[in-house]
């Protein structure tokens, strides 16, 4: 890669390093949340003790991390901003829902002190979403509050699916007594006083496996194909008409909240869509789909809405996403578009989520599996949700302009012999020296024994001994890595 463009990027990031350490080491804590160390050693201070599993299980997993100094800090009390980053890491979200990606904004959190806080607003997003914490009553978080016992409990019981309604009685008693009760600790601590990373670190891994149950990988939606056919048909003459735009993070239709769990089928043609349309009542004609395809779409919907969020919407076939998509394909499937043509869909990762694109019915060529599943990023140029074509960063004069291989010029895998503080350094004779990768880069893996489908991973993939391949996607003046693909 160009040495001062390099160059630059380094300095820019050491002294980003640098102004962290000076004036931010009271949010070390949680604020690493790319997961950059290759290897974990358990801080000095938490070596020998009763907490040094928990402490070491909970690093392995990136759930916490230690300060800058390279301890821990077992006695320090706890905000609620790195309460929040270490809960909604054991819930394990999709990458991209928190700390978004180069074509996928972070969600907001919407409150109005969160100034500094970056490094967390994500996941407090993530935590108020569902339902691990609140705001207050003046639309405040107040990150930098010290969380008590009562509330770390109450926030752990959460994200292992307990609610106010389930438990019945008092708060905060009724969390603290079912927290005994599930021997997440062997005796009441005084849970009225503030939390300590201690505490943090024994109470989270003591409820892992709970607040693992509680959140399992998410199961692919419907992806608009023929075989994607509803298991009953919507009822529209119980929902709303209008016709509205999907935010970038596909939370808000319309302006009104979108629920987690939304169900999305897909009818007919957009120019049919009216208040008065008459529905078929053939199961055949619909299919379910999924809501990653309607990022900033503005399209006539019918929806219903449960608890003040969009729980089912009914949307035309033949509209969808405008633009540049940069995805891994996973295989291709044969079904039909909203005019009835046999078409091509590719399945594929995008921004980190698992999307089947339609091609349109003179797509060609469709990359070969062989080459697909060889590291390989491609850029989907989709009109209303349909491909019109495909390119690989290769494919000079066709590709967006920023679109590039950074890491080979030779289209292969390089072996990474080195991964410190957001700088790869390839392994001589691999055709290269260096290159960065941003801290939100969206990775995605493949099982070098069993390489049949990319799955989304963590930066926490890129470390010595692996096999990478990454992508710059961005306009922007760093050249550094968006998209990093590994072989492991």
């Amino acid at each position: 890669m160009g040495g001062k463009t390099m160059r630059k990027s380094i300095m820019r990031k050491t002294a980003i390093l640098l102004i962290f350490l000076l004036t931010a080491a009271t949010t070390a804590f949680a604020a690493d949340t790319a997961g950059k160390a290759s290897t974990v050693s358990v801080p000095d201070d938490v070596a020998g003790t009763s907490f040094e599993e928990a402490v070491k299980v909970l690093m392995e997993k990136e759930i916490i991390t230690g300060d800058t100094d390279g301890l821990y800090h077992p006695e320090s009390n706890l905000t609620r901003a790195q309460a929040c980053v270490i809960i909604v890491k054991a819930m394990n979200p999709p990458a991209a829902e928190v700390t978004g990606s180069a074509t996928q904004p972070a969600a907001k959190s919407g409150f109005t002190d969160m100034a500094g806080y970056g490094w967390a607003e994500g996941y407090i997003a993530y935590a108020v979403k569902h339902g691990v914490t609140k705001g207050y009553p003046d639309g405040t978080f107040k990150p930098g509050r010290n969380v008590t016992g009562n509330e770390l409990i109450t926030m752990i019981l959460r994200a292992a699916g307990f609610s106010d309604e389930g438990l019945g009685g008092t708060w905060p008693s009724n969390y603290v007594n079912k927290g005994a009760e599930l021997k997440i600790y062997s005796d009441i601590p005084n849970m009225d006083s503030y939390a300590t990373k201690q505490m943090a670190a024994e109470f989270t891994y003591n409820a892992l496996s709970l607040i693992e149950a509680a959140n399992p990988p998410a199961e692919a939606p419907g992806q608009g194909t023929d075989q994607d056919k509803p298991a009953g048909i919507p009822d529209a003459s119980a929902m709303t008409f209008a016709t509205g735009s999907f935010n970038s993070t596909m939370t808000t239709f319309d302006g009104k909240p979108i629920s987690e769990n939304v169900v999305i089928y897909t009818y007919g043609k957009a120019n049919s869509y009216k208040s008065t349309m008459k529905f078929s009542d053939r199961k055949a004609d619909y299919r379910e789909n999924t809501i990653y395809k309607y990022k900033n779409v503005t399209t006539p919907a019918f929806y219903k809405m449960e608890k003040g969020k969009i729980t089912e919407m009914i949307l035309p076939m033949d509209v969808g996403f405008t633009g540049r998509a940069y995805s891994v394909i996973n295989g291709t499937v044969s079904t039909s578009n909203a005019d009835g043509d046999k078409v091509t869909g590719l399945k594929t990762l995008t921004a980190g989520y698992e999307i089947t694109w339609l091609g349109n019915k003179n797509l060609s060529p469709i990359p070969p599996k062989t080459e697909y599943l060889n590291g390989e990023l491609y850029e989907l140029n989709l009109s209303k949700g349909e491909i019109k074509s495909i390119f690989k960063s290769s494919d000079a004069g066709k590709k967006g302009d920023v679109f590039e291989e950074i890491s080979s010029a030779s289209a292969a895998f390089v072996e990474v012999e080195s991964y410190k503080d957001g700088v790869v350094t390839i392994k001589a004779g691999d055709g290269g020296a260096m290159f960065e990768v941003k801290d939100n880069a969206t990775v995605y893996v493949l099982d070098a024994d069993d390489p049949d489908e990319y799955t989304t991973g963590r930066l926490s993939a890129v470390k010595a001994g692996v096999k990478v391949r990454a992508y710059d996607i961005s306009d922007d003046e760093y050249h550094s890595a968006d998209i990093v693909i590994v072989l492991k």
